[in-house]
């Protein structure tokens, strides 16, 4: 009986599988891909290409509505804190004043505070129960834009003052100097 370290046809047919895992499959993947890689590419585009080119869409929609958002905010905090930073520069958020008891933010130095709003009284901002639209803070912008039209004109500059000194709602403030630009 023959052992198996003996025989010839055992090695060449090990050595000719270790050729075929190491020579001849890697090329043989190669060659399949370079000649299927633009077909499978095309069926991939067909199956989600109008996928891609809708979250494409979206993605930049959001990007524009974010920096429309950003501009939005920074010009709000720009009204709200004042043209200049304590540097004289412009405003990038809420300033850092250092008083008596540590540091307070969001207030600004009295020497960079813009000048109050038309119809602020002695520096004050009317109190919501003191407008004539009940539940103004509730309101949507159209909701108090569609009640501003019964008002006079007092009262008009009560509803820009609070509104200009609170959450800047620029559909409101644009209505409201329409109507007292027309009542002057």
């Amino acid at each position: 009986m023959a052992e198996p370290d003996d025989d010839p046809t055992e090695d060449s047919g090990l050595n000719e599988r270790l050729l075929d895992v190491f020579v001849f499959l890697p090329v043989g993947v190669a060659v399949s891909v370079a000649e299927e890689l633009p077909r499978l590419a095309a069926r991939g585009r067909q199956r989600i290409g109008v996928r891609v080119s809708s979250a494409r869409a979206v993605g930049q929609f959001a990007l524009k509505a974010g920096h429309r958002e950003l501009v939005r905010q920074s010009e709000r905090w720009s009204r709200r804190f004042g043209a200049g930073g304590p540097s004289g520069g412009p405003s990038r958020g809420p300033t850092v004043v250092s008083q008596p008891g540590g540091p307070r933010i969001g207030t600004v130095p009295t020497d960079r505070r813009p000048p109050p709003a038309a119809g602020v009284v002695n520096g004050h901002v009317p109190p919501v129960a003191a407008l004539s639209i009940p539940g103004f803070d509730t309101l949507s912008a159209s909701q108090v834009v569609q009640r501003l039209d019964g008002l006079n004109r007092t009262e008009l500059v009560s509803v820009r003052t609070y509104e200009a000194s609170t959450r800047g709602r620029r559909t409101i403030l644009n209505r409201v100097d329409q109507l007292l630009d027309e009542r002057s």
